[in-house]
């Protein structure tokens, strides 16, 4: 029954992806559709996370900011948050970079962006991606309380 789920799940994010890629970004639909999106994610989150965090929310709200233990438990973590912050910033320095300089022969994030979404393919599989990121975020890695 599940697979069967799964399944199901799967085919209709497909087709749901390919019906966004066609529309235009104007369109009222569009904006509906990731609102929606975007509120079922949410809500998903909060279900599916219930219970499932390595303390309760209360003790949580109340101890003090763990973030010192965090960094010095998880350094590959670290490593790898200090990494993507440093892609990011260099990406953004990049477009601000051909931004100040008006120059147009220069790729960049925006007009690759552009291209791929030129297309009906292109907006579906960025769709695609989008809703694969949201879940992944959203669900990705919960845990039962006391499983590491």
């Amino acid at each position: 029954m599940s697979r069967a789920l799964g399944v199901g799940l799967l085919a209709g994010a497909v087709a749901f992806c390919w019906w966004e890629g066609g529309l235009h970004q104007d369109q009222t639909a569009a904006h509906w559709s990731v609102l929606a999106v975007i509120g079922a994610t949410l809500l998903a989150t909060v279900l599916a996370g219930a219970g499932r965090q390595p303390e309760p929310v209360g003790r949580w709200a109340r101890g003090p900011f763990p973030l010192r233990r965090h960094l010095a438990e998880d350094r590959a973590g670290t490593l790898g948050a200090a990494l993507w912050v440093l892609v990011v910033a260099a990406v953004v320095g990049w477009d601000l970079n051909s931004f100040v300089h008006q120059a147009h022969d220069l790729p960049t994030l925006s007009s690759i962006f552009g291209h791929v979404t030129s297309s009906r393919a292109g907006r579906a599989g960025l769709f695609a991606l989008w809703l694969a990121l949201g879940a992944t975020l959203a669900l990705g890695w919960r845990r039962s309380r006391g499983r590491a």
